[in-house]
């Protein structure tokens, strides 16, 4: 993500706070589509946090959580 102002159409990511874009109602696919968790991970952000997370936190997630069945992250908001 650039250093530019969020416009009011961002969303702020419940983690860490941040300005993203989320695209799940985009045309194309959103990013965070290339991003894999396992179910329990999902689970576990599911339980704690109501919306999208960005894109930087679900991959510093995907990367420190134990490796078991991966499931995209996309539209689990």
């Amino acid at each position: 993500m650039s250093d530019a102002v969020a416009s009011p159409a961002d969303d702020r990511c419940p983690r860490c706070c941040g300005a993203f874009r989320c695209g799940m109602n985009a045309p194309a696919p959103c990013a965070c589509s290339t991003v894999m968790l396992d179910a329990a991970t999902l689970a576990r952000l599911r339980q704690r946090y109501s919306g999208c997370l960005c894109l930087g936190c679900l991959r510093v997630l995907a990367t420190a959580e134990p490796a078991g069945p991966a499931v995209l992250a996309a539209r689990w908001g």
